[in-house]
């Protein structure tokens, strides 16, 4: 393979060059650590996804560093900034590549289609295209406070907006009810879209609401939720990172204008 510009993960972080730049080829010190990689097209230019054994002790980058994507995403440096989207795209398309080998109708092993981004069984011809799965994500207004939430499972030093994922044969709207009304134990009422962002944890599509309380208390479900609590946009606790959809979302940041 021709060596290229290489998006090269691990545990989701990305590798660096000392210029913060991405490397051109595997650096030979990650050889033997490698456990997928193939080639892709970003922003028009061929490029290479590697990723590298979780379970393998990684020797100290020579130079360079590794970078976890949500700083990135958040990242004050405008070369990073602007490294985001693809580095986004190409960890989203590593994940499915890595988890999408043999074909779920026949059990036969996948390839790399031949023209598209997608995988092929060599026995039945079935195609797998990268799979994204879609979720809301929405903050919860009541007059001039907002609902922000404590994870039980992650994060769990963080108040964040309440997600959770869409359903067959459900609106988004009614998506942001559904686990508004089961994680929290309130109604809500004007549901509005405000954004978007790709999220590939694996492969989450967040959408972005606001809705505002129409009735009931807080009463968690102590399943996916910790606590809850309503807080003033000026007296905020720890929350996610800039750069991610649910910072926008806390702070109100949803001007096409915003440069944040």
């Amino acid at each position: 393979m021709k060596e290229q510009i290489t998006y090269i993960f691990r545990s989701g972080e990305l590798y660096l060059a000392d210029d913060n730049a991405l490397p051109i080829g595997i650096p030979e010190r990650f050889s033997g650590l490698v456990s997928d990689v193939f080639p892709i097209v970003i922003g028009g230019a061929r490029a290479v996804v590697c990723l590298l054994d979780e379970k393998k002790e990684l020797p100290l980058p020579a130079v360079g560093q590794w970078v976890k994507l949500r700083f990135i995403l958040g990242s004050p440096d405008p070369a990073l900034v602007e490294l985001a989207p693809r580095a986004t795209k190409a960890l989203g398309l590593a994940n499915w590549h890595h988890a999408t080998r043999f074909c779920s109708r026949c059990g036969g092993s996948l390839a790399d289609h031949a023209s598209e981004v997608a995988r092929q069984c060599a026995a039945c011809g079935t195609v797998y295209y990268p799979r994204l799965s879609p979720a809301i994500i929405t903050v919860v207004e009541k007059g001039d406070k907002i609902l922000l939430a404590r994870h039980s499972y992650r994060n769990q030093d963080m108040f964040t907006c309440v997600a959770g994922f869409l359903e067959h044969g459900e609106t988004l709207e009614e998506c942001v009810a559904r686990e508004v009304r089961e994680e929290i134990g309130i109604e809500v009422r004007d549901v509005r879209y405000k954004g978007s962002q790709s999220w590939p944890f694996p492969d989450q599509y967040m959408l972005a609401f606001t809705a505002q309380w129409a009735s009931g208390e807080i009463q968690v479900d102590h399943a996916e939720i910790d606590e809850a609590r309503w807080f003033s946009r000026d007296a905020l606790p720890n929350t996610p990172s800039r750069g991610t959809v649910a910072w926008r979302l806390i702070h109100g940041d949803f001007d096409a204008s915003s440069k944040n």
